[in-house]
């Protein structure tokens, strides 16, 4: 039995429906499309100019680490750092923050606890410190800044009533530049080697006598 025009229509349209839809068009409103099978992605390229260091800055201190500040002459060392990335080359242009305790023991920088400078060419910056009147240790915290990543470290000082001037207290001498190290030595050299002599003559009665003055050594008796 042929089909009118209307029908075949009809039966056109019942069958666009009931077929299956296309993915693109069963995805959800929000969700990526999924890639077909075989098909492989490409990541996003960076944006030009875009630099992400894979760590933190590292603030080298140059000067004014373990000072002692004199409170006789109002002589105090100005802390100097050097900011260096993940690679360990200077950072231009980084934020420094100086920061010295509120109460006790410290100073100021040009009147305040705190100074905000930028890192030069090399990497470095530096704040005037001025220190106060209270004796006693303390301790200059030092934050920086750049390009969103940080980093923090302390420089410890000392006002100190009993020095001159500021000043960097000398490290101690080795051991081996001690006199005193080598006369313990000496002394216990000296008795190794009378206990040695005491021993090798057990066997043929050799005497050993030893005194305030010099050693004396005899013969058997």
């Amino acid at each position: 039995m042929a089909l009118s025009c209307s029908n075949f229509i009809v039966v056109l349209l019942c069958a666009a429906l009931l077929s299956p839809a296309p993915l693109a068009a069963r995805q959800q409103p929000g969700q990526p499309a999924k890639p077909e099978a075989g098909v492989q992605t490409q990541a996003a390229a960076p944006v030009p100019g875009q630099q992400v260091a894979p760590g933190g800055l590292r603030i080298l201190v140059l000067e004014g680490q373990n000072v002692h500040n004199s409170l006789t002459s109002k002589s105090a060392i100005s802390p100097v750092v050097q900011v260096l990335d993940a690679v360990d080359q200077p950072v231009q242009g980084a934020t420094v923050t100086f920061e010295v305790p509120p109460a006790g023991p410290g100073g100021t920088f040009d009147g305040k606890p705190s100074a905000v400078t930028k890192t030069d060419s090399a990497g470095q910056a530096t704040a005037p410190l001025t220190i106060n009147n209270t004796a006693g240790a303390f301790a200059i915290r030092v934050t920086a800044s750049f390009a969103g990543q940080t980093g923090e470290t302390r420089i410890r000082q000392a006002n100190d009533a009993n020095v001159q001037e500021a000043m960097v207290p000398a490290p101690p001498k080795p051991w081996f530049k001690n006199w005193k190290w080598w006369a313990v030595i000496g002394a216990g050299a000296g008795a190794g080697v009378a206990t040695a002599m005491i021993l090798s003559g057990r066997n043929d009665k050799t005497t050993i006598t030893i005194g305030t003055g010099s050693i004396g050594i005899g013969g058997p008796q």
